[in-house]
């Protein structure tokens, strides 16, 4: 996972905004070529991200590892961050697949005591939540990881961006 994290940074640009903050994320960021500017939130909680929304603020890249399928309320977290979004931007996203078989049973059986001890969702449609919410997966990738827990072995990495709407290629109007 380190390093689908650090191949993230060759894609970070201009103004960023990591959802997912630590110390280790502020460091990769800080290397990075093409990022001018990055903050860095406390998870998708951090009511930094309201506040940046509210404040008209907008960023290039978002960058979620792990933290939409943390998301208390999903439908908010993906409306603040289409808020924050330049209409131009990208939204860079690592998180768990939802899966089928065997480990989509276990996946699904996991996540209700999981959810009730960390807030933690893994058996979440990402990319169909991000689609519902107005963006559009781009780029998407599955990766198998190595680890014992079945729930957790795959996870999705992608790109996405404003859905653009026919005729004029704008983005939609944030809803009044």
């Amino acid at each position: 996972m380190r390093a689908r994290r650090r191949a993230l940074t060759r894609h970070g640009r201009g103004r960023l905004l990591d959802l997912g903050g630590a110390d280790m994320h502020r460091s990769l960021w800080a290397r990075a070529d093409d990022v001018s500017d990055a903050t860095v939130l406390d998870g998708v909680g951090d009511p930094r991200l309201t506040a940046l929304a509210d404040a008209g603020e907008r960023f290039d890249t978002v960058v979620s590892v792990f933290q939409l399928a943390a998301s208390a309320d999903l439908g908010e977290t993906l409306r603040s961050l289409r808020q924050v979004l330049a209409d131009d931007g990208r939204v860079l996203f690592i998180e768990p697949g939802s899966q089928v078989g065997l480990p989509g049973r276990i996946q699904r059986l996991v996540t209700p005591p999981l959810r009730g001890l960390t807030g933690w969702r893994p058996d979440r449609d990402i990319p169909a939540e991000l689609r519902v919410a107005g963006l559009s997966v781009i780029d998407i990738r599955r990766h198998r990881v190595p680890t014992l827990q079945l729930w957790l072995r795959q996870v999705l990495e992608g790109v996405a961006h404003h859905a653009l709407t026919p005729g004029d290629g704008r983005p939609p109007a944030e809803p009044a």
